[in-house]
């Protein structure tokens, strides 16, 4: 705001400074025009730094009403000084300052969209503000910008006087918009040929995304797969796009037009050049007739000469000559003269003819000369439309792919080393190799013997063999306990029923119940291998769920599709996930009767609710008092199932609320929250998403949670605890205690008195959400979020002024950091203002809903009753699918 007030200040003083800027031109030391311009150039170099330090603030949007600035100073009449033009000039500086305060303020809420970003050669960050006001500064070097911007070039009717005063002026008007047709055909000829190049591009590439699709998805487990997956997604739909845009410049915006309007100037220009062509001829035949006139009329005039001459000798010579030679003589001079009065006559005729077609010419220059501006007018226009609508398309179309690449890119460096080796060798589910004893067998004879013979037989052996029952027993033992009791059979050396009964018996079942021990908790392996499950869009592993069986095995379900039990759709319905109709390969719910594609059911996030799902609710942009009085807590389920969530798992995740979602998966949570209401599933939802959904929530307000009627108490509180600053930096909010300053102590006690008049829905919302917020900042250290930074991205989104029909000023910008210190404020002392707030902590315990309790209040609640909570909260049933 600084930089736009001094801004403002510079440009200002050349054009509103005073009685003596104001004065005639003569009676300057200096002339006002590059007086301006050197302010001008101030302003930018200005402007052009901040840029250089935060190159995001480099946006189209800025660059554009910078571009209209510059035109205003340079095409300003500075010796007549028109009001009109003041105001022209006091509307380009004041939409200059609101869109660098809105860009600054999208900068610091995180909500800069990298599609209006002007992305610059490293060493060449200046190259767009430099290139606006190039010359300026007397550099010669610089693209000439006298085509976009008005340097002071004549009018349209300056431009005809000229034209008629100049020799063949109508002919270099001819000669231009003869090349501006050959120019049109030219660019038409350009884009059609480039049009058909990514047409060309486009179809390649989407077969390239068929056949590599099949070929890349073919083998699970593969390391990056998921992210190859998603990239031959955006190649399918850039291709898509591109497809689309060519179409739409062929036969809509571009080439048919413009050629249309080629054929249609061509025309035009004949005609025209046909009119002038034609009083051109009437008036060399003028000319023509003039010429032969006057050389008709000095000859008949000299004959008459001659004649009289002759008539005049004669009657000298009378006395020597007849009266009839006088006679003839004098007859002839008669006819003379007829003849030359005649020959006169007619010169002067064409002298006036020629003189009208002059007229009749300059009439038509003039006419011509403004048909043809007008002409030119009309083609730059359809030009200028044709070109914008182009390149429009082409930023529309071209302004998802960084966003994706760089999506991607920050997925990419999420992977752990081996981490889709890791799945691989978990989903095999093979058994326990099975663990080969190698015993000594000793040889049974087969052969009877007598019974003295048998008796030295049996003590030698016992003699020479005193400890092998004891080994093998041993090891038939450690053998059956390390199999687990499968029932593998193993070869023993002394064979009897008392030691196979043992086996078999209490030893088996000691070794299975051993291993039970110690297999006998998945649900701690999987958190063990968690960190090697992590989705790439930060997303929770899904180990833990049960596999699916039945007809869909081999479909990925999500954890919300899991609770549904499912069977072949019977009639065409809605899908609740893509919001489309399903008529082939869909599912229902037996219970909830909820419809799905099969291929949606892998990112459903609808729960079932074990009866009749209800239609779709509108919640965003609805009144606040509607939706919560729809909760039994006076607080909307979608903040709370937001908020229990982050605070679930994003606590210390850094920038939370600072780091934007991506778009698309918002828009899908949106529609969730709105189809399936509190049976939303948002464990395998990023925080970031959840965190966009809850700030759009609240934006879309009809009416924001702290009400109209409070904004302009709140914001004259804001600028109050502002204005004893003599520095012009705010204090820092902080709660000391007993050692906390009295100003701020007392904007406290104001804030508690103004909140006394909120709604109660509306009070018990906000103090569950700046709960939250204190719990958020907590964390400060790991997440990066501080009061104050959550200040400036919840401010406008809890409170701001009431709309009008006046467009955006820059003293509603102004409010942003009073808004932002409102909220700031009620997080750091959030004990003082919410101290009734007993009555609503107390009714959460009554419900029991440990998701939505802070851990600050978690710690009051018994050991066993928190497990117990837990433990209901994360069991999952099994799912039960049924195809008829």
């Amino acid at each position: 705001m600084c930089l736009c007030s001094k801004i403002q200040s510079i440009l200002e003083e050349p054009i509103h400074g005073g009685p003596k800027l104001f004065s005639p031109l003569e009676e300057l030391k200096e002339p006002r025009r590059p007086l301006a311009h050197e302010c001008l150039g101030e302003a930018l170099r200005l402007l052009r730094q901040v840029i250089n330090k935060y190159p995001l603030l480099n946006t189209v949007e800025t660059l554009t009403a910078a571009g209209t600035l510059i035109s205003k100073v340079k095409g300003f009449h500075y010796e007549t000084s028109i009001e009109n033009e003041k105001r022209d000039f006091e509307k380009a500086l004041e939409s200059m300052a609101v869109c660098f305060s809105s860009t600054i303020s999208e900068f610091l809420m995180g909500e800069v969209d990298s599609s209006t970003l002007l992305s610059l050669p490293l060493g060449d960050q200046s190259q767009s503000m430099e290139s606006l006001y190039g010359g300026l500064a007397g550099s010669e070097s610089t693209l000439s910008s006298a085509e976009y911007v008005d340097t002071g070039s004549p009018l349209g009717d300056d431009v005809d006087v000229i034209l008629q005063r100049s020799e063949g002026g109508v002919r270099a008007a001819f000669f231009y918009a003869k090349n501006l047709a050959k120019y049109m055909k030219d660019v038409t000829s350009y884009i059609e040929k480039r049009t058909v190049l990514e047409m060309e591009y486009a179809k390649g590439l989407q077969k390239l995304v068929n056949t590599s699709k099949s070929a890349l998805t073919q083998e699970p487990y593969m390391p990056f797969q998921s992210i190859y997956s998603v990239a031959l997604e955006q190649d399918q739909d850039h291709a898509h796009g591109v497809l689309h845009t060519a179409l739409t410049l062929q036969q809509q915006t571009f080439l048919q037009p413009v050629n249309m309007r080629r054929l249609e100037h061509e025309k035009r220009r004949k005609e025209l050049k046909e009119q002038w062509q034609r009083a051109q001829r009437k008036l060399l035949e003028a000319e023509t007739n003039l010429r032969k006139a006057k050389q008709i009329y000095m000859q008949r005039s000299e004959e008459h000469e001659k004649a009289q001459y002759n008539a005049a000798r004669a009657e000298e010579e009378q006395s020597h000559s007849g009266t009839k030679s006088i006679d003839k003589k004098r007859r002839a001079e008669e006819e003379a003269k007829n003849r030359a009065e005649e020959a006169m006559a007619t010169y002067r005729t064409c002298i006036a003819d020629a003189k009208t077609q002059k007229q009749e010419l300059e009439d038509v220059k003039v006419n011509v000369l403004r048909q043809l501006q007008e002409l030119i007018k009309q083609t730059d226009q359809i030009l200028r439309s044709a070109t914008i609508s182009y390149y429009q398309s082409m930023h529309m179309e071209t302004a998802p792919l960084p966003v994706g690449f760089q999506t991607l890119c920050e997925s990419s460096k999420l992977y752990d080393l081996g981490q889709q080796y890791a799945s691989y060798v978990r989903q095999l589910g093979a058994g326990t190799e099975p663990d080969i004893s190698y015993d000594f067998q000793p040889y049974t004879p087969q052969i009877s013997l007598s019974p003295c013979i048998r008796n030295r037989k049996s003590s030698l052996s016992s003699k020479d063999f005193p400890s092998t029952d004891n080994k093998d027993i041993t090891g038939e033992e450690r053998s059956v306990e390390r199999r687990g009791g499968k029932g593998h059979q193993v070869h023993k050396s002394w064979p009897s029923a008392l030691t196979e009964v043992d086996l078999t018996g209490s030893k088996d079942s000691a070794g299975f119940t051993e291993t039970l021990i110690q297999t006998g908790s998945p649900r701690d392996e999987n958190k063990r291998l968690a960190s090697l499950e992590q989705d790439i869009n930060g997303l929770p592993s899904s180990l833990d769920l049960p596999l699916s069986s039945g007809p869909f095995r081999n479909v990925g379900l999500s954890r919300a599709a899991r609770t549904h039990r499912l069977r072949k759709l019977r009639t065409p319905s809605k899908c609740r996930e893509c919001n489309s109709y399903v008529y082939f390969q869909g599912a229902e719910c037996e219970e909830c009767s909820l419809a799905c594609h099969k291929k949606c059911l892998e990112t459903l996030a609808i729960q079932c609710g074990h009866k009749k799902l209800q239609g779709r609710l509108l919640l965003f942009g609805r009144n606040f008092s509607e939706a919560a009085k729809r909760s039994p807590d006076h607080v909307p389920f979608l903040i709370q199932k937001c908020v229990s969530e982050i605070e679930a798992r994003a606590l210390t995740m850094k920038g939370i609320y600072r780091v934007n979602g991506v778009k698309t998966r918002v828009e899908k949570l949106c529609q969730a929250f709105e189809n399936g209401k509190e049976l939303v599933e948002l464990s395998q939802a990023s925080p970031h998403d959840l965190s966009n959904v809850l700030k759009l929530y609240l934006r879309q307000l009809p009416e924001p949670l702290m009400p109209f009627r409070l904004y302009n108490g709140l914001m004259g509180l804001a600028k109050e605890s502002l204005r004893g600053c003599e520095t012009g930096k705010a204090t820092r909010l902080e709660d000391k205690g007993a050692e906390t300053e009295p100003e701020v102590l007392a904007m406290v006690e104001k804030l508690k008195e103004l909140l006394q008049d909120l709604p109660f829905e509306n009070r018990v919302t906000l103090q569950y959400l700046v709960k939250h917020l204190r719990s958020v900042s907590e964390e400060e250290q790991i997440n990066k979020m501080s009061p104050s930074n959550l200040g400036i991205v919840f401010g406008p989104a809890l409170m701001r002024p009431r709309p009008t029909d006046a467009t955006v000023s820059l003293s509603s910008l102004v409010d942003y950091p009073h808004q932002a210190r409102i909220v700031e404020a009620l997080i750091v002392f959030f004990d003082k203002i919410f101290q009734d707030s007993s009555l609503t902590m107390d009714k959460l315990l009554r419900n029991n809903d440990v998701r939505i309790l802070d851990k600050s209040l978690r710690s009051q609640l018994t050991d066993e009753r928190y497990r117990q909570s837990q433990i209901s909260a994360v069991t999952c049933p099994q799912p039960m699918i049924v195809w008829h």
